[in-house]
């Protein structure tokens, strides 16, 4: 074991995918980490009861700065249990998401016409327009003639 670490454990019922997390029973803890430990899928060993910490699903490592998803508990006997986790992207970096601009390319109720996107079915009609050319209609007698198509 190396390195003293306090956690925060808690319940949440939130969407995975939600910035802003409701989180629910927190139990604060102090745990040793496993060696070697990861920053994104850390483990740590604490004195707890694996049913009571079970039955949560969420934790923060404020030294890390970082919350993360419970992924597994694990029994080690004598009331101590390691608990691992994986980072929580969304609520780590929510500040620093929310900051960000960009253009949003898609959405799913509203659509930038602007951009090209070959999924949002548009509709073209083709406009054809004939110029006929001054002095005869060749473009060897008319050098400045210029012949665009778009489509």
């Amino acid at each position: 074991m190396a390195g003293t670490v306090n956690i925060n454990i808690y319940l949440t019922k939130s969407d995975k995918t939600a910035l802003d997390k409701t989180l629910e029973n927190k139990i604060e803890l102090y745990g040793e980490f496993k060696d070697p430990t990861n920053v994104l899928n850390p483990s740590i060993e604490i004195q707890a009861n694996a049913a009571s910490i079970a039955a949560r699903n969420y934790f923060e490592i404020p030294i890390f700065g970082r919350k993360y998803f419970l992924t597994e508990v694990t029994s080690v006997g004598y009331g101590r249990c390691v608990i691992t986790g994986h980072v929580d992207v969304l609520s780590t970096y929510k500040d620093q998401i929310r900051n960000l601009e960009g253009v949003i390319a898609r959405q799913e109720n509203r659509y930038n016409l602007l951009l090209d996107d070959n999924l949002y079915k548009v509709q073209t009609n083709p406009y054809i327009q004939i110029k006929t050319f001054k002095d005869g209609g060749s473009f060897s007698k008319n050098p400045g003639i210029c012949l665009v198509v778009c489509g």
